[in-house]
């Protein structure tokens, strides 16, 4: 029976010792440890390498664990804890690594005076145990640090079994404090506060949508409000994909994206798409109007020129000045219809010109020469260039002439008599100004903003000179697609200054 004793106890240490863990008794008042070799064993020692003291074992525990060690020691041997638990520490193996120790035990028997006599206690090897929570330690701070640089919010939430939306997220990345204001910790508790941040138009949605996912266990997704830190409506996108866990519970893997900026994005794209199939169809209706209006107007002033130029039946004074208002009138419409299909086509992208080099002297002459009339029969001096005579720029000749055109007939319209119109060039490096001034009536300072809108005519909108105020937002436009730009000053009571700036050539 006593063989079959020691058979047994000699089997026990072996299956100790294969787990990785030793048995210890300690005489504490002659500090003697008894099995110190299969301790010693765990560090690689051979028997008898290591005395068999407290002291000696003191000596291989690491320096920053030995007063925590012995703390651990005294609490125990005066009476605080059924157990000596000490705060697991370093032992240096015989090859000078370190290796994590765990240390259980308790004083078995004491003097009369309650002093500590015998204790006795294992010694387990735990290296690997805590290599392994530090290796997922270092893992969760990746995934923590990877979640804060991910455009979104990545979770785990546990619901409990019969209503999904109860429960707790044992995960939830730091962003939540962003979106939402929520702390982390507090949602690791208890995930109630999240589901009352839903918008109340969209929470029973939501909560039909988690209930039907629990119950096939297939991937949810969902898009709708949540107020963020601020109480403003967010749009999130919701993705969860749910887990039945053995307890009935349910383990929910997912990620949260904050796509308000991303629908916002899309409702202007689906507005700019909606207004440019209204400038299409805009373009479209004004192309068609205004051939049937040209082609009648153009009649009109056909007739009219024809009866000016009667000789067979002459016409009277008094009806010959009603026909040149008639002609007047008709062409004054027919150049408003130009104008106002000119931008539709700007504003379209239809608009197309061809820049090359171009002349300029030339062009600003016969420019000139053209409004002459205009200029003599209000009583207005008209000046041509003055500045480099061979200097080029790149422009669309078509649409510069109109563009001085415009420019040239506005400083006369808005001049009164007796005043002067001047175009002067101007070279500048790479560029070539074209001013366009007058002696008018000038401009107020709070209509300069909105001098090149479209159907802005500031204070002249209810004055005698007519106009729709589209000729500045063409000139504007046509300058900008040839690559330049217009720009304008002015003093009321004293004149104006239109500048555009165009490339040379040369």
């Amino acid at each position: 029976m006593a063989r079959g004793g020691r058979i047994t106890e000699a089997l026990m240490r072996e299956a100790l010792l294969g787990a990785g863990t030793a048995v210890w008794e300690w005489d504490v008042r002659n500090d003697c440890l008894s099995s110190t070799d299969d301790s010693a064993a765990l560090l690689g020692y051979a028997p008898g390498e290591i005395a068999d003291t407290q002291i000696a074992w003191n000596a291989l525990i690491h320096p920053d664990d030995l007063q925590a060690n012995h703390e651990a020691y005294l609490h125990h041997a005066r009476g605080g804890g059924a157990d000596l638990r000490a705060r697991v520490p370093r032992a240096r193996c015989k090859d000078g690594s370190w290796r994590w120790l765990a240390e259980r035990g308790r004083v078995i028997e004491r003097d009369a005076h309650g002093e500590p006599l015998r204790a006795v206690g294992t010694l387990s090897d735990i290296t690997q145990r805590r290599e392994a929570q530090g290796a997922a330690l270092e893992l969760a701070a990746r995934l923590g640090k990877l979640a804060r640089h991910v455009p979104g919010l990545l979770y785990q939430y546990r619901s409990v079994a019969n209503d999904p939306l109860r429960g707790n997220f044992p995960f939830i990345s730091d962003s939540v404090i962003d979106l939402l204001g929520l702390p982390p910790a507090e949602l690791m508790r208890d995930a109630t506060a999240v589901f009352r941040l839903i918008h109340r138009d969209d929470l029973e949605r939501v909560r039909l949508g988690v209930v039907e996912a629990a119950r096939t266990l297939r991937p949810w997704r969902c898009e709708f409000r949540l107020f963020d830190r601020d109480a403003q409506p967010r749009w999130v996108n919701v993705l969860a994909t749910p887990q039945r866990e053995p307890e009935g519970t349910l383990l929910w893997h997912g990620y949260i994206q904050d796509v308000t900026d991303l629908r916002e994005l899309q409702q202007a794209r689906a507005e700019a798409a909606a207004a440019q199939a209204a400038n299409r169809a805009k373009t479209e209706f004004l192309s068609r109007m205004s051939h049937e209006l040209r082609t009648p107007l153009n009649a009109v002033l056909g007739f009219a020129q024809l009866l000016e130029i009667d000789e067979h039946e002459p016409l009277s004074e008094q009806q010959r000045r009603r026909v040149v208002l008639i002609r007047e009138a008709g062409a004054h419409l027919l150049e408003m219809i130009g104008e106002l299909l000119d931008l539709t086509r700007i504003e379209s992208g239809q608009m197309a010109v061809e820049v090359a080099p171009l002349a300029l002297e030339p062009l600003i002459a016969d420019c000139v020469e053209l409004v002459r009339p205009q200029a003599d029969a209000g009583g207005v001096s008209l000046h041509g260039a003055a500045g480099p005579a061979t200097v080029r720029v790149l422009a669309d000749a078509t649409r510069l002439r109109q563009v001085l055109l415009n420019l040239l007939g506005n400083a006369i319209k808005y001049n009164r008599r007796g005043g002067r119109v001047e175009v002067a060039v101007a070279a500048s490096g790479s560029e070539l100004r074209i001013d366009v001034s007058d002696t008018g009536v000038g401009i107020a300072a709070e209509h300069m903003a909105s001098l090149f809108q479209p159907f802005q005519r500031g204070a002249q909108a209810r004055g005698p000179i007519e106009g729709v105020g589209i000729g500045t937002a063409v000139t504007r436009a046509l300058v900008e697609l040839m690559g330049g730009t217009v720009t304008a000053r002015s003093v009321p009571g004293a004149g104006s200054t239109f500048s555009v700036t165009l490339r040379r050539a040369d």
